[in-house]
């Protein structure tokens, strides 16, 4: 037996089912394939042989069945599931079905885990929580779950003993990502992806997400940290390898890059560039993520336009030098205009960030992004609300503010809603200043020609019209999603005996 845990397994493969957890309720737009848990699924079969299945809710009415279907089927030695803070009140949710439905231990992972895991482990549906990047932290808790041994040893996780809450020391990064498999492919449903908006506004079709680097150096108080603040990438070579597999055995010509940082190394980065350009793939490339736009020269720029980009995100967040400060992004505003109007010019599609409600943030400065955004040439603009997510240096500051109500949970938090207000203008009228400012950016007879101009985004028009008009008025706060009714009868998967349940209502800790 494991120490600790009682979870224990002899045996020398492991069935493993990784779930996606998710919150349609959000108007957070976009679903992108699982990437973290794919490069799990991947490392797990080449370095242990473990079978590996990816059950991605976001795509089903009912997914609490779909799920029942698969351990039923598929009889998983263990459960692992992601999610985002957005999507923590369905990581909930699906624990505590499967603890009704089967003796699995589940692992929770992903950035709300991250960012919060003593928060996560007082479910006590969920057994161990892994903290930051997964890959290596997993194979070494199922090395040490075979062998029967104890769990302490095992860095970047965290668990209960008795009542208290156990973390492990923190795990280090991965530095050399080239000795990482490429992600499971194979075991996520692409023609799903294909059909439903991704974080790109390219167009439907078959694409995917590629991660060149990991990590960002820089300290903005609002950043999850994820993957720790060093800068580590792929080799040049191992990226267009991947991009190769992709084109010629999946015929996916489509690609969004979602590093934090992908441009940190000018140079590397414009050696990828060139590498696309001289192998003569004809691919469309988009950053939705975001560049930093202040390390980007006009010949990074030439040459992401030479080698298919259609569209990158720009993440300004502010416009006033006192909060760039403040929010330690540091940003060079002149700078940023600048290499708008070149990206333009380029003919790429230009979307910004903004965030909205920064603690002492006053009304003149949030009316200075605001006409930051409306002036510039940008053709799409996504207005933010600050919500200071668990674990940010951000979070911390809004508790100094004293207006971080005692009754918010993490899970309440979604970058379109405010169930807080930090800044000191009124809530009404910070309100008034959210609709504002998407209709001023969007209900302006220049943008549309010049958004009409991108021909890239005509099929997807309807759509974003729609979008818009969610975003036009801001919720308190994030509409917790809750699964299907899940009165349906099964049986609980157990050898010893077999019990026919009802699940009527969800656990109170939900």
């Amino acid at each position: 037996m494991v120490k600790n845990t009682g979870l224990c397994f002899y045996k020398d493969k492991m069935k493993i089912l990784l779930i996606k957890s998710g919150n349609l309720n959000t108007r957070a737009i976009g679903i992108t394939p699982p990437l973290g848990l794919m490069y799990i699924a991947s490392y797990m079969k080449a370095t242990r042989g473990d079978e590996v299945r990816i059950f991605d809710i976001r795509f089903y009415k009912e997914p609490l069945k779909d799920i029942y279907r698969i351990i039923s089927e598929f009889e998983p030695d263990i459960v692992g599931i992601s999610a985002l803070t957005l999507e923590a009140p369905a990581l909930y949710q699906i624990a505590h079905f499967i603890k009704m439905a089967a003796d699995i231990p589940v692992i929770a992972g992903g950035p709300h885990a991250t960012s919060v895991p003593k928060e996560v482990l007082k479910n006590k549906d969920i057994d161990i929580v892994i903290i930051g990047e997964g890959e290596i932290t997993f194979k070494e808790l199922l090395d040490n779950l075979d062998k029967g041994a104890g769990i302490e040893s095992v860095h970047g996780i965290g668990y209960r003993r008795d009542n208290d809450i156990i973390l492990t020391h923190q795990r280090n990064s991965i530095e050399h990502l080239d000795i990482m498999p490429f992600p499971s492919w194979d075991l996520i449903e692409l023609g799903k992806y294909a059909e439903t908006a991704s974080m790109s506004i390219i167009g439907y079709g078959p694409y995917m997400v590629l991660l060149t680097s990991r990590g960002c150096p820089f300290q903005c108080t609002y950043c999850h940290n994820i993957m720790g603040k060093t800068f580590r990438a792929r080799s040049v070579e191992n990226v267009l390898e991947e991009m190769r597999i992709l084109i010629e055995q999946y015929h996916i010509n489509d690609f969004e890059i979602i590093d934090d940082i992908s441009n940190f190394d000018r140079e590397r980065f414009k050696r990828i560039m060139r590498g696309i350009i001289d192998k003569g793939w004809k691919v469309t490339l988009s950053f939705p993520n975001g560049v930093r736009t202040d390390l980007l020269d006009e010949e990074s720029v030439h040459l992401m336009r030479q080698a298919g980009t259609a569209e990158v995100s720009i993440a300004v967040e502010t416009a006033t030098p006192r909060l760039q400060k403040m929010v330690k992004k540091n940003l060079n505003l002149d700078k940023v205009k600048h290499v708008i109007d070149v990206c333009v010019d380029e003919g790429m599609y230009v979307r910004g960030f903004f965030m909205l409600g920064f603690p002492t943030e006053t009304e003149q400065e949030l009316k200075a992004t605001i006409d930051f955004a409306c002036r510039s040439r940008m053709h799409g603009a996504l207005f933010f609300l600050v919500n200071p997510f668990g674990g940010t240096e951000l979070s911390k500051q809004v508790e100094q503010t004293g207006k971080m109500p005692s009754y918010i949970k993490p899970e309440d938090f979604d970058y379109h809603a405010m169930p807080f207000n930090a800044s000191t203008v009124h809530d009404k009228r910070l309100h008034r200043l959210y609709t504002t400012a998407w209709m001023r950016f969007y209900f302006n007879p220049i943008r549309i020609f010049r958004i009409l101009k991108t021909k890239t985004t005509w099929n997807d028009l309807p759509y974003y019209f729609y979008v818009l008009l969610k975003n036009l008025f801001t919720p308190k706060g994030n509409q917790r999603l809750v699964l299907e009714p899940a009165n349906f009868e099964f049986n609980k998967i157990n050898k010893k005996r077999i019990i026919l349940l009802t699940l009527t209502k969800q656990s109170e800790e939900m």
